[in-house]
């Protein structure tokens, strides 16, 4: 984290941006969906735009309570300036829930700033995501470790891994934010029962559901992002080498269970 980055963090959290904040909380978002990463945000946030009464900012993670904060709240309030008549505003940073150290204060700095938001976190059975996360990693960053280095290499480790950790970054958020403005769901309710799933949200951020204007003419959800987007058509689906996954799922089962008894889940929801 730079110095400058560090410098606007503390000035944030000491309160130093209220009048500016004060002066665009207006256009201002009032939902935020925090991760997980490859666990289908971009689909919600490309279903969400469906809805009369929800805009979505155009640049769908603009990661501003975090690694650019430093832009100014001038320029994070620029992404909203067009829903300024819709009665739901919202970004879909999933950056957010990551371990990387310029996401270290989110949570903080985001209540400090915007104490009302609802936050939205979908998550997808943890080791699944990992294969995802790394194809495209990769294809992003062809030169990046192997995948059976996950536990070897310590950016992969906290970049990747760390994201699939969904209770303890659950956990950053609940210190600031009540249980009632936090709303959980799963990538696989999603694409199992999306009317279901999609009601649930809608009730949670306060709209009417409009459910058949959000899937297409089979009630389906759309195809967003699939595994050719941003890279991973060009890095094949790797296969887990038994040792390694040993040590991913001595790590994560523990927290997966805790998040899925969070979420009202049964320990078996994920295979793990």
């Amino acid at each position: 984290m730079s110095t400058k980055l560090k410098k606007s963090i503390r000035d944030g959290l000491s309160g130093n941006h209220s009048e500016l904040i004060d002066l665009n909380r207006h256009i201002l978002p009032n939902f935020i969906i925090i991760g997980a990463a490859k666990s289908a945000s971009t689909t919600l946030t490309t279903i969400l735009l469906k809805h009369p009464d929800i805009f979505v900012s155009k640049t769908k993670e603009p990661k501003f309570f975090g690694r650019h904060y430093g832009k100014g709240w001038d320029w994070y309030s620029s992404h909203f300036s067009k829903g300024k008549n819709f009665s739901l505003r919202g970004e879909g940073s999933t950056m957010y829930t990551s371990e990387l150290s310029d996401f270290r204060h989110t949570p903080a700095l985001m209540h400090r700033c915007l104490p009302k938001l609802k936050l939205i976190y979908i998550v997808r059975h943890p080791m699944d995501r990992i294969v995802s996360q790394w194809r495209h990693h990769r294809g992003r960053r062809p030169n990046c470790s192997y995948f059976t280095e996950l536990m070897r290499d310590r950016d992969l480790k906290r970049r990747i891994v760390g994201c699939s950790i969904y209770y303890k970054q659950l956990s950053r958020f609940r210190k600031f934010y009540p249980d009632e403005q936090i709303h959980c769901m799963t990538f696989e309710d999603l694409l199992a029962e999306p009317k279901r799933s999609l009601q649930q949200m809608m009730i949670f951020l306060g709209v009417k559901p409009r459910i058949k204007r959000m899937l297409d003419e089979n009630g389906c959800l759309p195809h967003e992002n699939e595994a050719g987007a941003k890279g991973r058509g060009h890095v094949s689906r790797p296969e887990w080498d038994e040792k390694v996954k040993a040590k991913v799922l001595k790590g994560i089962r523990p927290d997966a269970k805790k998040m899925l008894a969070f979420m009202g889940k049964s320990s078996d929801y994920w295979e793990l």
